[in-house]
Parts: C-alpha cells; structure tokens; sequence
C-alpha cells in the first residue's frame, strides 16, 4: 500500500507583523478625497481591511465618520459594507461573503460617498436606560446660582456609585472592602493575598481622567466615612506627615487633631466634620517631589499600624516612588472607560447644556484624549461658552488642539519617525521636537535601526525588484552621511565647546534627515543602542592596555599602540601556546619576564583577534590545565615592578601586611630614638606600658590588669 502523505496545516499569518511591516498607499495624493453630501453615510457601518492605493486607513475612516457611518473593526450581521483594500485579511473577507456583506473598492467607495442623497443630522438625544442610573444626569439642576457658577466636571461629577462609569466590579469591590473595612481590622488585616479585605489599605492605579479619585470619594461617602484627601498640591514630605497624619491614623478626637499648631509646624485647613468615621485618601503618590522626600517611606510605615483606612492613587505603579506602598497595599487597577459608556454620558450632559453634538465627535474626542472622561468634559465646556454645536470634523480638530503631550520612551522614537504614516501627520516642527524627548540616546536609537527599515522611497513604477534594491541601497548610504553630519554637531554639543544651542540642528541632522531617507515600514523589533555596550568595552580595553604596557616598559620600548599590534600577538603565541602544552614553568617565566600578572592573561586573551565563531585562547587551555597553572602560579614569588631592592616578595594576602624593604616612612619629630642597648622598658614594671605609644596592648589584658595598672599610675604621679 502507497502511504499517503499527511497533509500539514496551512500556516496562518502573523496579523500584526503584517500590518506593522504594511506598505502604505502607492500612490498617495494623485486623487482627491471623495466629497459627498451631508450626513450621506448615516446608519451605514462600514469594516476597513487591507490598504487602498490613493488614501491611508485613516483618511478613509475619517471620511466614513465626516458623512455619518460607523467603522468597526469586525464583521457582523450588522456590518453593511467591507471596504477591502491591498493585503487585506482572509477571515475578514471569507466571512463577508459568508453573511452577504457588499464589498467594495477603492473606487466602489468613491461611488458611494459621492453618490449617496443627503439625509438630515439628527443630534442625538440622551439614552434611555432601564433604571434610574442611566438618567441621573439628566435629574440634575442647572438653574439655581450654586449650579451655574459651578464647573461641568463639579456639577455632573457622580454621587452614586452606580454612577460611576467603567470598572464595574473594581469600584464594587472597593466598596465591599471599605464597608467591611471595621470588621476586618478587628480580626486583624494578613496583608498578603489576592483578596482585598485581608489588606489594611488599597492603591487605586491606572490612566488620568477614568474616575480613580471620583471612586474613592463615592465610596466613602455612601458608606458614612468622610474622606481627608491629599493631593500634589499639599507638602507631604516625612517631616509633615509625622507631625499630622501621623496622629490622624492613631485614631485621635477631631477636636485634639484640628487644634492650632505649634510656630515650628505646619497649619493643616480642616477638612472634615467633626464626629463622623474617616477615610484618608492619598492622591497622586508617584508624583511626589523633591519636596516631599521620604514621604512614600513614611507613608507605608504609617499604614501598617494605621487604626483607619488608606486609599492611594497613583497613574503610574511602576514608578519607585511607589515601590514602598505596594508591598503594604492591595493594587486595585483601572483600565480605560469603553467609549461606548463614554459616548452615553456625555451626550446626556450635551444635551443639558443645550450643545448639538454627533456620535461621531463625540468618538473622535474619546479616542483624542485617550478615553480621560474629565478631559473631554473639560473641553466641552469651554467650547460651549462661543458655540453651541459640534461636528465631526470640528471635533478632531478641537482633539488636536487640546491633545495632552506625553513623553515617548526611548523605543517609540524610531516608530514615530521611520513609520511613513506618522511622518505624513507631521509637520517638521513636530518632527524635530520627537528628537527632546530622549536628546541624550535618540539619535544612537536612529543608528541603531535604520537599516531595519524598508525605504518606501525605493519603490519603482515597474516594480523591478533589482531596480528597488538599489535605489534602497543609495538612500541608505544618504542615511548614513546624514548620520554622519550630526555626530559632527554632537561633538561641538558634548566636547570642549559645550555648544548646547545647537540642539535643534543636531535633532534635524541626526533622526528627522536620516529618517526622511529610509521613512516606510520597520522589518523587525527596535532594539537598544549597542554602541553604549561597544564604547564601554573599548573602554575597559583601553584602560587594561595602559595596564600592560605600564608592566612590559622596562622591557619594550613603544606606546601602547605598538604594544598592541607588535607585542601582544607574538606574547600570546608564546605564553598561550606553552600553556596549552602543559608547560607551566615556561609559561609563568615568560609572565616574569615582563611583569604580568595572573589577571593579565585574561586581558590578554580578550585582546586575541579572533573570528566570529572562534574561542579566545583563554578558553581552549583546559579546565585542569588552568587550575594546575593558578595553583602553581600562586605558590611562587613573582618579581614585583619597581621594588627597590631585595628579593621578590609573593602575592599579597588578605593577612596581616608587612613593611616592605625599602619603604620610606615619615617619623614623628616628637618621637624617641630608641637603641638597640636600651632595655625592654616593657618588662620593667616601674614603668607604665600605657604611656608608651608604640605598644598596644590586647584588650584582654587591657581588661584583666585594668585596675592594677590604674593603681600604679597613680604612684608614679604622686612620686
């Protein structure tokens, strides 16, 4: 029987490395964007897979939103058009066609915007929920004095916590925690584990503007605590929490705690009624200044003998500043609202503040300001003082305008200058500022990997793949000439000079002009300079050279230069070959002759050229080898450099040091001559040894004769 062969299963494709490593539009900008009438794609969802030629991914969701449709990103029995595109994902387009989905083109897509009747923009109305939370804010009043002098984030913040948006069970178990928190702390907290009642206190981290502090206020609130917060704006250094909050955690009366203090004290502003549980909240503890040094420290040994509980916030846990308050609290983490939530509550408010907003902007906000609830009302309110409505394309605008600066790490630097979509969103003022967000390592980052990218620049009309390699080849040589041209300005910044207004030209010579070069898509991950590791080792090399030719001078002439490619090789030929022969007497005379020591023999044979693959002569001796070798080389003397005089002396030993022949030594002009004729005044015992300084004598006996030796002082004062 003929054995048939197994089929293998067909290899699925890397999803994510496809899109990362994509090929932008072709011909990006020959065709006008397509221009519909108003509101033509209401009701309309639209999923976007692969690449069109003439606009980005982003310009086609744009215009999908500007005339009302929705963009999901999967498809569903509600999708009514796949827009397919170059490279676009085989699951997406099979199930399109299995539910019936229409797909289009690039050019079916112009056809349909252009050609779509205009329908009428309705602003939409709040939601209607099932229960009373839903429509909270809709219950609240704007017409009285207090109201409409208050800011939107104070007059719709929740008071409820069925109000709160986003994390659900987290806000629910803190308030399980807090509510439990008395019966808890009279068995006696464990601190350790993954249930939260067993901690004394909790740490609220996660994103600004998702509601961390709003929940620990609410929380409070609705279980009969009142909450005493601290923010950046209060000096929390260890000085003053000893002197305030200190005494809070001890569980003292309000009356004691809110007395006036003391001049050398700090007045803390009463803020909470007397009479009522308390709850102290500690906002923003990674950022804690140079101000408030220690106060983490002391903050963590406070809650561990706390007698209420502690809630911290913080938006980054991984900072160190808050390494000390998570080993003594429970991390309860926040994540992003769903902009769906986010959608449905700030429709409600536009709809109380009588401001026409669209769905639409209302998502181009959400996904500007990184889903921050508070930031969003914010900007709301602000834009309601001189306009009363709102649009998809005013909102992204009004999302630039007000988008939050965050600092890059030193791995999304590349990205955000090799990625051909992200050099098409900026201008070159943006460009140059990505350079100040790391100046010390961002242009060795560049170095690093601009081989790594695939030039969108060397593509040809033709499409000749021997035609594209060149044309790659020649924009990275320019790559490098302009890598080239910034180290030149960087030595005028870090040499003798210290021209630090140059700055600006070095980030324009070293990252934005590489990178207008070789900009398209990176091949493969970004990875850390390697020439901070390649300039330390030539440093250590170099330092261990100077070493060696410092030993090997009385015996050859040259600079270490010289000794580097005239000595060393023929040397290690020598010391490394008899070695590997078992010929340790040879070896070790050969090390005498010009001073080396053991440890120079490593130096020794790192210094070895040696190809990619090859061991360095060091590690080809045998273990056994090299154990006899060390053990023979530390049982003999071994001339020193520049000893005096008299025989070589061995290794130095971690015993008790000896003077060497030779050794001049300072004497003390105050001090006695003393003659080998004199007697040993030690064993006169008229004479007390104590005043003597070049005798010590042990503690023992210093102890046992103590008071005899007081005794006979005091005779020889009184004689």
């Amino acid at each position: 029987m003929e054995e048939v062969e197994e089929e293998k299963p067909k290899k699925k494709n890397n999803y994510f490395a496809m899109m990362k490593n994509k090929e932008g539009p072709k011909a990006l900008g020959s065709r006008p964007e397509p221009v519909g009438a108003n509101n033509c794609l209401a009701n309309k969802t639209f999923v976007i897979s692969g690449q069109y030629e003439t606009l980005t991914r982003e310009q086609t969701k744009d215009i999908v939103m500007r005339y009302g449709g929705k963009v999901t990103g999967a498809i569903s029995g509600k999708t009514n058009y796949l827009l397919l595109g170059r490279d676009a994902g085989e699951s997406k387009t099979a199930k399109a066609k299995a539910l019936g989905t229409k797909i289009l083109d690039e050019d079916g897509f112009y056809n349909l915007v252009e050609s779509s009747a205009p329908q009428k923009e309705e602003f939409a109305a709040p939601p209607k929920g099932k229960g009373k939370a839903s429509d909270s804010v809709n219950d609240i009043a704007i017409s009285s004095d207090a109201n409409a002098t208050q800011t939107w984030t104070e007059k719709y913040k929740p008071t409820r916590v069925q109000e709160i948006l986003g994390n659900k069970e987290t806000v629910k178990k803190i308030d399980e925690w807090l509510a439990n928190w008395q019966k808890n702390y009279a068995k006696g907290f464990e601190g350790e584990g993954d249930d939260m009642s067993n901690w004394r206190s909790i740490l609220l981290s996660g994103p600004p503007g998702i509601g961390k502090t709003t929940t620990a206020s609410v929380v409070a609130k609705s279980n009969g605590y009142e909450p005493l917060e601290f923010n950046a704006s209060d000096v929390r250094s260890k000085k003053v929490l000893e002197a305030s909050i200190s005494e809070m955690m001890d569980n003292r009366t309000m009356t004691e705690f809110f007395q006036p203090a003391s001049k050398n004290t700090k007045n803390i502003e009463p803020k909470m009624l007397q009479g009522k549980k308390v709850v102290l909240i500690m906002d923003e503890v990674d950022g804690m200044s140079g101000g408030d040094r220690g106060g983490a420290a002391e903050l963590a040994s406070m809650i561990k003998k706390s007698k209420i509980p502690v809630i911290c916030i913080c938006n980054d846990s991984r900072s160190p500043k808050v390494a000390p308050l998570l080993k003594v609290c429970y991390e309860a983490k926040y994540r992003r609202t769903p902009a769906a939530q986010i959608r449905s509550r700030i429709l409600s408010i536009a709809f109380k503040e009588k401001l026409n907003i669209t769905p639409n902007a209302v998502d181009e906000l959400v996904s500007s300001t990184h889903n921050d609830i508070r930031q969003i009302i914010n900007i709301l309110s602000t834009y309601r003082l001189n306009e009363d409505g709102l649009n998809f394309d005013q909102a992204k605008k009004l999302g630039k305008t007000n988008q939050k600066f965050t600092v890059l790490n030193l791995f999304e630097i590349p990205g955000a200058l090799f990625s051909a979509d992200s050099w098409r969103s900026k201008n070159l003022n943006e460009k140059a500022n990505i350079y100040f967000h790391d100046y010390t390592l961002a242009n060795l980052i560049i170095q690093e990997n601009y081989l790594k990218c695939k030039p969108e620049r060397a593509r040809t009309p033709t499409g000749n793949p021997i035609e594209e390699a060149c044309n790659e080849m020649e924009l990275m040589s320019q790559a490098a000439d302009a890598i080239a041209d910034g180290d030149l300005v960087d030595s005028m910044i870090h040499g003798s000079v210290q021209q630090y207004s140059l700055m600006p030209v070095h980030s324009i010579f070293s990252c934005v002009r590489p990178a207008s070069f070789v900009r398209g898509a990176l091949t493969s991950r970004v990875n850390f300079p390697s020439w901070l590791g390649q300039n330390s080792k030539a440093g250590k090399y170099q330092r261990a050279l100077a070493d060696i030719q410092t030993r090997m001078r009385l015996k050859a002439s040259g600079d270490k230069f010289e000794i580097r490619q005239n000595y060393i090789p023929t040397l290690n030929s020598r010391i490394f070959g008899a070695l590997s022969q078992d010929n340790v007497d040879e070896t070790i005379d050969y090390m005498d002759t010009y001073y080396l020591e053991r440890e120079n023999l490593d130096i020794l044979s790192e210094l070895t050229f040696t190809a990619p693959k090859e061991k360095a002569p060091l590690a080809l001796v045998p273990t056994k080898t090299k154990s006899a070798f060390t053990r023979t080389y530390n049982a003999r003397n071994h001339p020193i450099l520049f000893q005096s005089s008299g025989e070589p002396i061995k290794k130095a030993s971690n015993g008790p040091k000896e003077e060497a022949e030779g050794t001049l030594v300072v004497e003390d002009d105050t001090a006695e001559v003393f003659s080998e004729d004199e007697p040993d005044m030690a064993d006169d015992p008229e004479v007390d040894i104590q005043n003597i300084k070049y005798v010590k004598e042990s503690k023992k006996r210093k102890s046992a004769e103590g008071s005899n030796g007081a005794k006979k002082t005091k005779k020889q004062k009184t004689k």
